[in-house]
């Protein structure tokens, strides 16, 4: 998951529950189930929980793709010394 998915996810979970919110506050009155906000903030904390997991696995892969990024262009640049070094000695 992409760190852009993970961030849209958050903003989805955060229009979620202020959509709920609004319902909640609507139907009560103004006076707010607790249970329903304590299963809310569950669910929404679980949800971060999940996102900051999904951000850390992406934050790895981006490392391990510049390491071998770097590893690739090291190699490159060895093979293209070698070939510039054999050039002049080719009869041409």
């Amino acid at each position: 998951m992409s760190q852009t998915d993970a961030l849209q996810r958050f903003d989805a979970a955060l229009d979620e529950l202020e959509s709920h919110l609004k319902q909640v506050f609507a139907e009560d009155g103004g006076e707010a189930s607790v249970r329903v906000l304590k299963e809310q903030n569950r669910f929404l904390t679980e949800e971060r929980d999940q996102l900051l997991a999904d951000l850390e696995a992406e934050r790895a892969r981006v490392r391990r793709l510049k390491s071998a990024n770097d590893e690739v262009s090291g190699r490159l640049e060895v093979v293209m010394g070698t070939l510039k070094d054999m050039i002049p000695a080719m009869p041409g």
